[in-house]
């Protein structure tokens, strides 16, 4: 039912967590189905790139490994950048 790479990710996330005394963090939900999702990062300052990130997710195999894949993608991008994510990205 699911891709090779989704289950790695739900398997195997990657950035799971929470930084303590976050530059940033957010949270969003899908109250269809009651996923829930916070991200929490810190950024240079000066350069205004994510130099950490980490998600806690409560959901599915496809929520989890999203959180995952979405962590890989944006660390290290400027914030700049990481506004430009998609989600076909």
């Amino acid at each position: 039912m699911y891709s090779d790479k989704v289950m790695e990710h739900f398997r195997h996330p990657h950035n799971m967590g929470e930084i303590e005394n976050p530059d940033a963090e957010g949270e969003v939900g899908n109250p269809r189905c009651g996923d829930m999702m916070k991200v929490t990062m810190k950024i240079n300052p000066e350069t205004k790139i994510i130099e950490d990130i980490k998600f806690k997710t409560f959901g599915c195999v496809s929520a989890i490994a999203c959180s995952s894949v979405t962590t890989d993608l944006l660390m290290g991008k400027t914030i700049e950048d990481a506004k430009k994510l998609t989600k076909q990205d």
